[in-house]
């Protein structure tokens, strides 16, 4: 495995010439073996991340995992069952308004046969204390795969299939761990859980029937009302958004709905807040087209899937945004390579239009075919990529940061990146803060960061590596501090100061 150092900098100096994108930091798991799953961001920017190991290889639990924005792992928490063969899996982790973490599970056993029984939620508090933990279950083979969103309150509502019942089950906890209520379809539906969403005072769960071609949606209000539910003709439901007016839209698709080219479509499918059908929204890319996921953001839908091209060969990411009207506003490709498969596996999406999507594709690298990849759209236009077939080997997750900030989890050791769109580091952080900017940039032997000779007292600094390790620390007394950085290893640091500010600096011998 390359030395993520190296890899830092030489990406961060690569990336300076465009004017783009910078990576903040990049941290893998120590546990190669580690795959990521789901990430959460709170309000303070610390970035929660779960993920778990293979069965087969033992060891196989739910790992919690909390970075500050400035790339410090915080603390790491590890849940299993204490029982010999019985292996536990993320599946969700979610942040509430006072930054307590709460994660969805599955319990099984096996290690290339997985049979599940059980679901299990846990909650930390924002220092990674063990508050409660509740197991739901048994449950059907395909039913342990849950969910969970939060309302206003701190309440946790958990969407999960196939407890004894069958069919969807809604559970709301309060902030304390206590069952509020714990409802179920009356008649089944449901055969698995794909998504959930939460607006107002409505909860609204997606996923399979069982049946090849049809998928199903359920409704209830967050006093565990049911409200109405319904088929949907398709290839599943694979994803649920609502808008202010309470209107559902559900992704899936259907084959060749509007053309000859066409071997299957896009489907969005529209109900209102009374749950009665409205429309049916159609987007065909001359080919197999498979959706994946959606996402909401300032009137506007962006789906991200697949599409075979006419006749077969290798799947290309496909990207388009709509507005609920289902007028198309653009979509574009990801076909990096024409023989290899490009997925995406997770999309976000600004107010201001800008939209990341991160899964995995190509191009080759020294006959590395499953690279990371990574990609900003401005409006529809690419405005970059970033590949790396080191480290992530897919992205599975992303996460808004505050201002230009993103995160992204990758599912290879569990790494967690933190992207900046801009180019604005060295700026301090924190208000009241004392504004430096280190030079040269890249620092090779010695680094001198200058204060204004203004400033009325002496400041103290600390340096910390990419892993959050203190290396050096001292004091700032005027504009010709230097810093002997002559036995750094090259890479990225932070250089924190004692009035709360921050910067980074890279070294390149």
């Amino acid at each position: 495995m390359r030395n993520s150092f190296g890899l830092l900098s030489a990406l961060l100096l690569a990336q300076a010439l465009h004017a783009q994108y910078t990576i903040d930091w990049s941290h893998p798991a120590a546990d190669t073996y580690k795959n990521g799953v789901m990430a959460a961001r709170d309000t303070s920017d610390n970035v929660v991340a779960v993920g778990t190991r293979p069965s087969y290889l033992g060891g196989a639990h739910i790992f919690t995992q909390k970075y500050d924005q400035d790339g410090i792992l915080l603390w790491e928490q590890v849940d299993s069952t204490g029982v010999a063969w019985e292996w536990e899996a993320p599946t969700w982790v979610a942040t509430s308004s006072t930054n307590d973490i709460y994660v969805t599970g599955a319990m099984y056993t096996g290690t290339n046969n997985l049979l599940y029984d059980s679901v299990v939620v846990l909650k930390y508090d924002p220092l990674g204390n063990f508050q409660w933990r509740h197991t739901l279950g048994p449950t059907f083979i395909f039913g342990a795969y849950a969910r969970c969103v939060l309302d206003a309150n701190d309440n946790l509502y958990v969407g999960v299939v196939g407890l004894i019942s069958g069919g969807f089950s809604l559970i709301k906890f309060d902030p304390n761990g206590n069952v509020l209520f714990d409802v179920s379809e009356a008649i089944p539906s449901a055969a698995n859980l794909t998504s959930m969403r939460l607006k107002d005072d409505r909860v609204v769960l997606v996923g399979g029937t069982g049946s090849p071609v049809r998928g199903t949606v359920a409704t209830w209000d967050t006093s565990g009302n049911f409200l109405w539910s319904h088929p949907v003709t398709g290839y599943g439901a694979q994803d649920v958004e609502v808008d202010d007016a309470l209107n559902t839209y559900v992704l899936t698709s259907f084959p060749n709905l509007v053309g000859p080219l066409s071997e299957r479509d896009v489907v969005i499918k529209k109900f209102d807040a009374a749950g009665d059908s409205t429309t049916q929204l159609v987007y065909d890319f001359n080919g197999t087209d498979q959706p994946s996921r959606m996402t909401l953001a300032n009137g506007r839908l962006t789906v991200i899937g697949w599409t075979v091209p006419q006749g077969g060969g290798y799947m290309n990411w496909t990207t388009f945004q709509t507005d609920l009207s289902g007028t198309m506003q653009w979509n574009a490709t990801y076909n990096a390579m024409l023989s290899n498969d490009e997925i995406p596996g997770w999309v976000v999406a600004r107010d201001n239009g800008d939209v990341y999507v991160t899964g995995k594709g190509g191009p080759l690298y020294q006959g590395q075919y499953r690279q990371y990849v990574t990609l900003k759209y401005s409006n529809g236009v690419q405005e970059w990529v970033h590949t790396d077939p080191y480290f992530g080997y897919e992205g599975v997750a992303c996460v808004l940061g505050k201002d230009s900030a993103f995160y992204v989890l990758g599912l290879g050791s569990m790494t967690v990146t933190r992207y900046i769109d801009d180019l604005s580091t060295g700026l301090a952080e924190g208000s009241g803060a004392v504004a430096i900017q280190p030079y040269p940039v890249p620092a090779s032997d010695h680094l001198i960061v200058p204060i204004s000779t203004h400033h009325s007292s002496d400041l103290g600094f600390d340096v910390h590596d990419v892993s959050g390790r203190r290396i050096l620390s001292g004091t700032l007394r005027d504009a010709t501090n230097v810093l002997d950085v002559s036995g750094f290893r090259n890479g990225t640091y932070l250089l924190r100061t004692s009035d709360g500010g921050a910067v980074r600096f890279v070294v390149q011998h």
